[in-house]
C-alpha cells in the first residue's frame, strides 16, 4: 500500500463525498441506521420495575412485623417472617446487580435478545472497518474489536472498562474534523470527514475516511481506509474541480466546500460559512426559498469573491428529501483565479446551451480584457471581462452592462470621436478615463476584431505612468523656471548695480537739502526693493552663494528667537521645544535663518485670520530611515536633524499643497505677495542637501518640516574653524576711501564696469578694465604680478571668474582677489568657501562699500608686504 503524500492528505482534509453530492436526486444516501444495536424491550423493563418495588416493600414489611410483632408471634412467628425478610432481600440485591450490569456494560447481546439482535452484534463486532457507538453527550459506549485494536496502535490505549474516544486517537492530527463531526452527531445529523494521516504501530501513515449517522441515544461512528488513489479519487477531483461545489443545510449553513470553492472567496478550509456570508444582494433568500423543490433549481446570482469584488454567478441547487434537509450546490461563473470570465461555461449539460470563457491567459493577464457583443463598442454589451478589468471598474464590468458606461466623458468628447482612433486598424491605443467606482484611472484603450463580427477590448492601465509623466513635466518646468530665474537675476543684479552706483555717484552730487535727494532717495529704495526680489529669485534657482559652517541648531534658534519674536505679533504665542543630542548641520547660518523667518511670516498671516494662535518650533533627532519614510528619496546614510514649524491656522486643502512650492504661487491677495517665499525656502534647503515636506489639515493648521543630514566635522576643520575665528579681523570701517594701488577689474557689464572704474579712479587707485576672463588673462601675461587687487564678476562669457583665479594665480602673486555677482556657481561655492584668501562682494552694492572693500584688501596687502 502507498503512502499517501503530504499535499494529498492536505487535499483530502475537510471534503466530502462529492461523488454523492454530485449524483442524480434518485441516489440517496441510506436512511440512519437506528436497529443496529439491540434495545431491551419496554414490556419486559416494566415488569422487571415492578418485580423489583413489590420485593423492596414486601422485604421492609416482613422485617417491620418480625420486630414489632415478635412477641406475640412468638418464636415460630418470628423465624418465619425473618425468612421472608431475608429471601426479599436477595430478589432485591439481585435485581440491583442485574440492573447496574446492565448499564455498565451497555447492551451486550445476550440469548434473551433474540437471535436476529446477537447476530448484529456478531456482525459489527466482526467488521474489519474500526466502529464507535456514543450516546447522546458524545460519550463512547461501546466499539467493535477492529477500533480497540486501531486505538492500541495508533495511541498505544490499552484495554479499560470503556472504548476511547475518537479524539484522543486523533489527538492534533484533525482535531477540526472530530469536532464538526462529534457536533453533528449532537445534533443528529449525518457526516463525512478525511481524518488523518495517523501512524499506526508498524510504521505506517494511515488516512481514514469518518463518517457518523444518528441513532436513538446516540451516534454510530465508522471509520474506512483510505486504501490507495483509486479509492479517493472522486474526492480529489471534487476537491480541484473547475467549478465551485459545496453542501448547506435549510438553515444556510454550509456543511462543506470544495478548495475550489474557498480558493474564490480566500478562505481557509476550517472557516465556518453560511450562504448569506458569500451571496450578495438578495441570493440568500432566494437560496432558502428553493428549499422543498423537487427540481435541480437554478439561480443566477453574485458571489462575494476575494478583496470584497462581487462577481456573476450561476448556482445550481440540489435539495434532498432527508431530514434535516440538505442542498447540494454546483456554482459555475469564476476562474481559478476568482473572478468571472464568463457565467456560460460547463452550462451545456443543464441549460442546452453551447458555453464559452476566456482562454487562461486572457483570464490571468495584468490587464484588462472584454468582449463585446457586436463591432460597435458605441453600443455593444459586455459578454465577459477577465479579472484586471473587473478589478479595474471597482466590479462595474460584468455581463450585460454597456461598454461604453465604463468610461468617463464629461470632457464632452463623444464616444464616436474617441474610439475612431482605435477603430482604424493601425493598432494604436486611445487614451481614455475609465471609472474606478468614485475614482478615474488613466488607460490605454485597443480594440480588436473577434469572431462573429463582434469585438475584443483589451484596457491597459496607464494611471502610474501618467503621474510619472505629470511629475516628470514638473520638475522640467520647475528646472526650467529656475534656470530662467537664475539668469533673469544675474542680468537684473547687474542692471540693478548699474542704477545703484550712479544713484549714489548723484548722491555725492546732490547732498541734503538739495532738491533732486529725495528723488534720488526715492529711486534708491526702489533699487533696494528689486535687490530683495532679485535675492528671492537667486534662492529658488539654488544659485546664490552660500558661506556654509558647522552649526550648532540649538544655540542658532536661540539667538534668531529674539528677531524672530520681533515679526510675530503679539496674538501669536511661539514656543521652542528641542530635543536632545541633536546632530551639527553644516550650512549658511544667515539662508537657514531666513528660510525659518519666511515659513514664520507664512504662519502669522495664516493664523491672523482666525485671531492668533501658537506657532511652535520643534526639533529632534531622526534616523535615514524615518526621513524615507515622510517622503525623501535615497536619503543620507546616518542621522538627520528635523526642525518642525507648526501652526495652528486656517490650514489648506490637497489641491494648494500641492502648489505651494511653485514660483510665484501665492493664496494673498493681489499686491500682497510675490510667491517666492516658499520657492525660496524650498532653494535654501535643497543647496544645503536636505529635505522639505510639508503637511496641513483645514481649521487645523499647517507643518512644515526641514531635515537636515548630519555633519560630522573632521579634527582638521575644528582646528580651522578655532584658527579662523581667533584670526578673523575686527571690521572697522576706514575713514579714508582714498588709497593708493592698482587694481584689475574684470566686468562683462559695461555700465557697471565704467561706474566702478571711475569712481575707484577718483580715489586714487590705478585702475585697469577687461570685459572678460580671456582679456584679463592677456592682461596679467603682460603685467605678471603687476596688481595689487583683482576684482572680478564671477559669471562671464568666456572665461568666468574662478576660471580666471585658477590659470591667473601665479600671475597675480600675492594681490588679494575679490569677487563680485548676484549669485555664483556650485564650484565658485566651493572655491569660496575653500580659499580665505578670496573676499566677496554681492551685486547690487554701493559706491561706499566698493571703496571700503578695496580699501580693507588694500591695506592687508600693505600690512603683508611691510611685514
Amino acid at each position: 500500500m502507498t503512502q499517501p503524500s503530504d499535499s494529498d492528505v492536505l487535499r483530502r482534509r475537510d471534503t466530502i463525498r462529492w461523488d454523492d453530492a454530485v449524483q442524480s436526486p434518485i441516489n440517496r444516501d441510506p436512511q440512519p441506521m437506528t436497529d443496529t444495536i439491540p434495545q431491551p424491550a419496554p414490556s419486559l423493563n416494566r415488569i422487571i420495575r415492578i418485580v423489583f418495588w413489590a420485593a423492596g416493600l414486601g422485604a421492609l414489611a416482613a422485617a417491620g412485623v418480625a420486630v414489632m410483632a415478635a412477641s406475640s408471634a412468638g418464636w415460630h412467628g418470628f423465624v418465619f417472617l425473618a425468612g421472608v425478610a431475608f429471601v426479599a432481600f436477595l430478589l432485591l440485591y439481585a435485581l440491583a446487580a442485574g440492573e447496574a450490569a446492565a448499564r455498565f456494560l451497555g447492551t451486550r447481546p445476550a440469548k434473551e435478545a433474540g437471535g436476529q439482535s446477537a447476530l448484529a452484534f456478531g456482525a459489527l463486532e466482526a467488521l474489519p472497518d474500526p466502529v464507535l457507538v456514543t450516546n447522546e453527550r458524545g460519550q463512547p459506549r461501546w466499539a467493535n474489536a477492529a477500533y480497540r485494536t486501531l486505538a492500541h496502535q495508533a495511541a498505544n490505549l490499552g484495554a479499560s472498562l470503556t472504548p476511547p474516544s475518537a479524539d484522543r486517537i486523533w489527538a492534533g492530527a484533525a482535531s477540526s474534523a472530530i469536532y464538526r463531526l462529534a457536533k453533528a452527531g449532537a445534533n443528529q445529523e449525518s457526516r463525512i470527514e478525511v481524518l488523518g494521516p495517523i501512524t499506526l504501530s508498524d510504521g505506517r501513515a494511515q488516512v481514514y475516511q469518518a463518517h457518523i449517522r444518528p441513532m436513538a441515544g446516540g451516534a454510530v461512528w465508522r471509520f474506512v481506509e483510505a486504501k490507495d488513489e483509486t479509492s479517493t479519487l472522486s474526492q480529489d477531483w471534487a476537491e480541484l474541480a473547475p467549478v465551485g461545489l459545496f453542501m448547506a443545510d435549510g438553515e444556510g449553513r454550509v456543511l462543506a466546500a470544495n478548495a475550489t470553492l474557498r480558493t474564490w472567496l480566500g478562505v481557509s478550509a476550517d472557516a465556518v460559512l453560511k450562504v448569506k456570508d458569500f451571496l450578495a444582494g438578495d441570493g440568500a433568500k432566494v437560496f432558502s426559498k428553493s428549499k422543498g423543490q423537487d427540481e435541480v433549481t437554478r439561480l443566477d446570482a453574485r458571489i462575494l469573491a476575494r478583496e470584497g469584488v462581487e462577481s456573476p454567478v450561476t448556482l445550481i441547487i440540489d435539495w434532498d428529501d432527508a431530514r434535516p434537509p440538505r442542498a447540494r450546490v454546483v456554482v459555475y461563473g469564476l476562474s481559478s483565479t476568482g473572478a468571472p470570465p464568463g457565467v456560460a461555461q460547463a452550462m451545456a449539460p443543464m441549460t442546452g446551451k453551447a458555453g464559452r470563457t476566456f482562454d487562461e491567459m486572457f483570464a490571468a493577464s495584468p490587464f484588462g480584457v472584454a468582449r463585446m457583443d457586436g463591432a460597435d463598442p458605441e453600443s455593444a454589451l459586455l459578454e465577459d471581462a477577465n479579472p484586471a478589468l473587473l478589478q479595474l471598474t471597482g466590479g462595474a464590468a460584468l455581463p450585460a452592462s454597456r461598454f461604453v458606461d465604463l468610461f468617463d466623458w464629461s470632457n464632452g468628447q463623444s464616444a464616436d470621436e474617441a474610439f475612431a482612433p482605435a477603430l482604424a486598424g493601425r493598432g494604436e491605443p486611445v487614451e481614455m478615463r475609465l471609472k474606478a467606482g468614485a475614482d478615474l484611472r488613466d488607460v490605454h484603450l485597443y480594440l480588436a476584431p473577434a469572431r462573429g463580427g463582434k469585438r475584443v477590448a483589451y484596457v491597459v492601465d496607464i494611471t502610474a505612468w501618467k503621474e510619472l509623466e505629470r511629475q516628470f513635466s514638473q520638475a522640467a518646468k520647475m528646472q526650467a523656471v529656475g534656470q530662467l530665474a537664475g539668469g533673469v537675476a544675474h542680468d537684473f543684479n547687474n542692471l540693478l548695480t548699474a542704477m545703484r552706483l550712479n544713484v549714489d555717484e548723484l548722491l555725492g552730487r546732490h547732498p541734503v537739502g538739495d532738491p533732486s535727494y529725495q528723488e534720488l532717495q526715492t529711486i534708491n529704495s526702489a533699487i533696494n526693493r528689486a535687490a530683495g526680489l532679485v535675492k528671492k529669485l537667486l534662492a529658488f534657482s539654488r544659485k546664490q552663494t552660500f558661506r556654509v559652517e558647522t552649526l550648532d541648531i540649538s544655540d542658532t534658534l536661540s539667538d534668531f528667537s529674539i528677531l524672530l519674536r520681533q515679526i510675530l505679533e503679539e496674538s501669536v504665542r511661539l514656543d521652542f521645544k528641542h530635543g536632545r543630542d541633536l546632530p551639527l548641520v553644516r550650512a549658511d547660518k544667515t539662508q537657514l535663518e531666513n528660510a525659518i523667518m519666511n515659513l514664520a511670516t507664512n504662519a502669522r498671516d495664516a493664523m491672523r485670520e482666525k485671531g492668533g494662535g501658537t506657532l511652535t518650533i520643534t526639533t529632534e533627532s531622526l534616523t535615514s530611515e524615518d526621513v524615507a519614510k515622510a517622503g525623501a528619496p535615497d536619503p543620507k546614510e546616518g542621522r538627520w536633524l528635523a526642525i518642525h514649524v507648526t501652526d495652528t491656522g486656517c490650514g489648506m486643502d490637497d489641491a494648494t499643497l500641492g502648489k505651494i512650492f511653485e514660483p510665484f504661487f501665492t493664496t494673498k491677495p493681489a499686491g500682497q505677495g510675490t510667491g517666492l517665499g516658499l520657492a525660496t525656502v524650498y532653494g535654501i534647503v535643497k543647496q544645503s542637501g536636505g529635505f522639505l515636506f510639508a503637511s496641513s489639515q483645514i481649521d487645523v493648521g499647517t507643518t512644515f518640516t526641514i531635515y537636515l543630514p548630519e555633519h560630522i566635522p573632521s579634527k582638521e576643520e575644528q582646528a580651522q574653524e578655532i584658527q579662523d575665528k581667533a584670526a578673523a579681523p575686527v571690521e572697522v570701517k576706514p575713514a579714508d576711501l582714498a588709497g593708493r594701488g592698482r587694481i584689475l577689474l574684470v566686468e562683462d557689464e559695461d555700465a557697471v564696469r565704467a561706474i566702478a572704474a571711475k569712481t575707484l579712479t577718483k580715489r586714487g587707485y590705478e585702475v585697469m578694465e577687461a570685459c572678460d576672463g580671456e582679456e584679463a588673462l592677456e592682461i596679467l601675461e603682460d603685467n605678471p604680478q603687476g596688481f595689487d587687487l583683482l576684482i572680478s564678476d564671477v559669471v562671464m562669457p568666456g572665461l568666468d571668474g574662478p576660471g580666471l583665479l585658477e590659470k591667473g594665480r601665479e600671475l597675480l602673486g600675492d594681490a588679494r582677489v575679490v569677487f563680485i555677482s548676484g549669485y555664483a556657481e556650485e564650484q565658485f561655492s566651493h572655491t569660496l568657501s575653500s580659499d580665505l584668501e578670496i573676499s566677496f562682494l554681492p551685486k547690487p552694492f554701493t559706491l561706499p562699500q566698493l571703496a571700503e572693500r578695496v580699501k580693507a584688501e588694500l591695506t592687508l596687502v600693505q600690512g603683508n608686504s611691510e611685514g
